[in-house]
């Protein structure tokens, strides 16, 4: 089981790739709001997790065990913010940080039942695809968009 902070990592390095910015040092301390000496050991962790790889001065990219983690954590994400604007009638506009809060606490059996209550979303109240259910070999189990 990875950690929030891992998993906070993980999901910045994806969003930076489909963007096709390079995931830098600099980048990730800006966007995860943490000193770049942080970022540089985590990078070193994640790298010995066989969960990215990290080139010194070219970035850092992520494996497939990599991106399937992150995978896993915005699918949830997106999922709870679903549950949260269509059953509990939230505000659209004020899901995303509970979401956050959730997304690193709920098991993989409660996220494709709820995946199954809701009817198997394809996006989320934003409009943003819901990543499809991907087994332990990083295989997708229907069709999957990231963005």
């Amino acid at each position: 089981m990875l950690t929030e902070s891992v998993e906070n990592y993980l999901t910045a390095i994806l969003r930076l790739e489909d963007q096709g910015a390079a995931a830098t040092t600099s980048e990730l301390a800006d966007r995860l709001e943490v000193a770049r000496p942080s970022v540089t050991g985590m990078l070193k962790r994640l790298a010995a997790e066989d969960l990215v790889t990290h080139e010194r001065y070219r970035g850092v990219q992520l494996t497939e065990q990599g991106r399937t983690a992150a995978l896993q954590v915005i699918r949830r994400h997106r999922l709870v913010e679903t549950f949260l604007v269509d059953i509990l009638g939230m505000d659209a506009d004020k899901v995303h940080a509970e979401a956050h809060r959730l997304e690193h606490a709920l098991s993989d059996e409660v996220v494709d039942r709820l995946d199954a209550w809701l009817g198997r979303p394809t996006t989320d109240p934003h409009g943003q695809p819901i990543p499809g259910p991907i087994n332990l070999q990083g295989d997708e189990l229907e069709e999957d968009v990231t963005d």
